[in-house]
């Protein structure tokens, strides 16, 4: 296969928006840019790979990827959908490509009309946070695919609300929005369906050459797929994997650092791989990070989950509360004294038997005289 480069890229900041002043770096110049060729490739006849550059490539992965019966196939991301750094898109149903120039047109509309945003958050306003991260906006373009109704919930609306560069936004949780976007992602959730798919590689290093993945179904009969780590897979790096990506190791430093580590260091740009260094339990330790990093996101869910149930119990009793009428201070001790001297005269106090027959009773027709006994 062919690699493509492209230098077309944004010279100058299209607009002013939070997210332009405060992140404009090579990142977002290239976002339109990879997600609008790559669309046009696919559209071409081509199947694609977008990759990140600070990728390792192992083995090669279109043999599997083929096989997998899904126009999409996205690395899979913790604790949300997908890493918009590994993206394999082949000709396939016009739902699929449709995807794909939906992140490209958000990429661009946010970047160069941060204005549009109030279009699809009636609670944002200016100045804009306009998020035009190609990942974020990937994932809510699944979720409008798999759902088939389209959304800006988790892109958008989620950042026009109070965050670190934000802070006169307003509160997210608190919002309906909120809710009705944990709604969407559990409603996508309960769509997947899993399958299977054969990395050879990967049995040499591994218990098995199968690795199981999930399939999130579109129209069209088509799918979007997660890979599996043995197809791609973030840091920790084994030879099991067909390309690893050092998202997790943050700067060129690191990176440079993590590559000798992993014998993959080659500034000369050698097509030969050195020898790797594969760890015999590697496979198991993949399994255990996935399973670690499962587990941790469903309990940060749980917590996220309790916190949001206690804010609103404490938003109705804010409420219930500022309904409720207040007595004066010197009123309510007053009632209070009242009340208190009330429960003491009942337990001290037994009117006469004869006042009114037994104790506690009625009083007789007859007055305060003693009741004659047959």
């Amino acid at each position: 296969g062919r690699c493509v480069w492209s230098s077309r890229v944004l010279r100058e900041k299209p607009a002013d928006s939070i997210t332009n002043n405060k992140f404009w770096d090579w990142r977002f110049k290239f976002y339109y840019v990879k997600k609008a060729y790559l669309s046009r490739l696919v559209a071409g006849g081509f199947s694609v790979i977008q990759a990140d550059t600070d990728t390792v490539w192992s083995h090669d992965p279109f043999p599997a990827l083929r096989t997998m019966g899904a126009s999409l196939v996205v690395m899979r991301e913790y604790p949300t959908i997908a890493n918009a750094g590994l993206i394999y898109a082949r000709p396939g149903s016009v739902e699929a490509r449709d995807l794909l120039d939906e992140v490209a047109w958000r990429v661009q509309l946010f970047q160069h009309y941060p204005e549009a945003v109030r279009r699809v958050v009636h609670f944002a306003s200016p100045p804009y946070y306009a998020n035009s991260d190609d990942q974020s906006l990937l994932n809510d373009a699944i979720v409008s695919a798999v759902l088939r109704n389209r959304t800006f919930l988790g892109s958008t609306a989620r950042y026009e609300g109070r965050n670190k560069y934000n802070p006169a936004g307003p509160d997210w949780a608190s919002q309906p929005e909120a809710q009705a976007h944990k709604e969407q992602l559990r409603a996508m959730w309960k769509l997947q369906k899993r399958s299977s798919v054969v990395c050879p590689w990967a049995g040499a290093v591994g218990p098995s050459s199968r690795a199981s993945y999930v399939r999130l179904p579109i129209r069209g009969g088509d799918a979007v797929a997660l890979a599996p780590r043995s197809l791609f897979a973030h840091l920790p790096y084994s030879a099991g994997n067909a390309i690893t990506h050092l998202t997790a190791a943050r700067g060129f430093a690191a990176k440079v650092a993590t590559l000798r580590k992993m014998a993959k260091w080659d500034p000369l740009g050698s097509q030969v791989d050195a020898p790797a260094k594969v760890d015999p339990g590697a496979a198991e330790a993949e399994q255990a990070a996935d399973a670690a990093a499962a587990g941790k996101w469903e309990k940060n869910a749980q917590e996220k989950r309790n916190a949001t149930r206690l804010r609103e119990r404490i938003i109705q009793r804010e409420k219930r509360n500022a309904h409720t009428p207040s007595r004066p201070v010197g009123e309510s001790k007053r009632l209070a004294h009242h009340a208190k001297q009330h429960k003491e005269s009942q337990l001290t106090e037994t009117p006469p038997v004869g006042a009114g027959g037994k104790a506690g009773g009625k009083k007789s027709r007859g007055g305060g005289g003693r009741r004659m006994l047959h």
